[in-house]
């Protein structure tokens, strides 16, 4: 057996060798495939949009299969692009996803004036609506070519920012049991000085494209200044990890319950009254949901922006990174050892964690990583949220 002093150095060395591939540090170079369709569906006017996204892989992080992370652009439902976000989706790919920014349908019928001012409060949730049957459809043709971009269906989180965040809680968290809301049922014709524009029933959540495949469970939610229409699709299914950032006092999407665009008087008259983060927050204390499971950064600011977008966005890394780890071993064709037969189990610091523990037991260790060493082999594992993933 080597001294201790040995296998703690070794496992210094290991473990900031994983730290390198551990979803958090951009190591890797990546390739992407733009432009890449994925759909067509009807516009809020009833003309066809063409759905495309652009995706982003490692080239040399040696994985058949990684976790999926998708982004929604902002907007208000009537601007934006996915290419806003492929700097975003760059980073996360050399963390080790494979990252994907998405486009969904835009548009909403204004009133007297064209949008920004809305119709009617049913013009959003119905923009957000059909923003949610895209993002399925996505995550589904995701699924479906899970091959070719290097997907493990298990490991998927999505996220957004203001509208994008909107549609991705909505993504998330609305289930089978939730009911449908009224403004996506058919509702009365939109009249403007342009013409007459039926407003007919969107149909279901799930959307139309790529029903041939079932929708991916979302592991972990990242609300960038997003809200929710409703604070009860947080209830019923098992709750979803989730990281949120929001200034307080932010004017478009309110933080607390308040109408969208409320700091812009006259202009937030025709939208609905949404929940933000500060909302979202309190109901989760509330529901009395794990403080490890929901993260949170409040600025105390006034703007629709994130104050320091680096380091919210590793934060955001660092939440959803132990969510990530695989169950199995890093080499597909390794045989996970049977740690019960002899097999002494070291913390980072070099104390013993267990000895001759089985993977049951060893998953109800603390979150972290630890080194397995029997006579002259050695295992690096980590363990998250019950979860081992065992290295070399």
């Amino acid at each position: 057996m080597k001294p201790l002093a040995t296998i703690v150095a070794s496992l210094l060395i290991l473990a900031a060798g994983l730290s390198a591939q551990s979803f958090v540090e951009p190591t890797y170079k990546i390739r992407a495939e733009k432009d890449v369709f994925y759909g067509t569906a009807k516009r809020f006017d009833g003309g066809i949009d063409t759905l495309k996204m652009n995706i982003f892989m490692p080239t040399n992080d040696n994985a058949v299969k990684r976790p999926l992370v998708v982004w929604v652009h902002g907007g208000g439902f009537i601007q934006g692009n996915r290419a806003d976000f492929n700097s975003l989706c760059e980073t996360w790919a050399k963390r080790g996803y494979t990252a994907v920014t998405i486009s969904y349908r835009l548009g909403i019928h204004g009133a007297l004036l064209d949008p920004p001012f809305a119709y009617d409060e049913a013009e959003a949730i119905r923009a957000c609506y059909r923003g949610i049957q895209d993002v399925r459809g996505g995550l589904r043709f995701l699924a479906k070519n899970a091959g070719a971009y290097g997907i493990d269906t298990s490991r998927v989180v999505i996220g957004g920012a203001s509208a994008g965040s909107i549609i991705a809680l909505h993504a998330a968290y609305i289930d089978p049991l939730d009911p449908i809301p009224a403004a996506a049922g058919t509702i009365s014709d939109a009249v403007r000085l342009s013409g007459t524009f039926p407003r007919p029933a969107l149909g279901s959540p799930q959307g139309n494209l790529h029903t041939d495949v079932q929708t991916p469970s979302i592991k972990v939610v990242l609300n960038i200044f997003g809200a929710l229409f409703d604070l009860r699709y947080l209830t019923g299914a098992p709750f979803i990890p989730l990281f949120s950032y929001h200034q307080v006092d932010d004017p478009v999407v309110p933080c607390a319950i308040n109408r969208a665009y409320h700091g812009m008087g006259f202009f937030a008259t025709n939208y609905p009254y949404v929940s933000g983060t500060c909302a979202i927050e309190q109901e989760l204390k509330k529901m009395g949901v794990a403080d490890g499971d929901h993260g949170v950064i409040f600025y105390q600011g006034a703007a629709h922006e994130v104050h320091d977008p680096n380091g919210v966005d590793r934060a955001a890394a660092v939440f959803t990174a132990p969510r990530m780890v695989a169950t199995t071993s890093v080499d597909d064709d390794e045989t996970i050892p049977t740690f019960a037969e002899g097999w002494t189990l070291y913390g980072i610091d070099g104390r013993v964690a267990a000895q001759d523990a089985d993977m049951a037991q060893i998953g109800q260790l603390a979150d972290g990583v630890y080194i397995a060493v029997a006579s002259t082999q050695r295992r690096l594992l980590m363990v998250s949220n019950g979860r081992v993933a065992v290295g070399r």
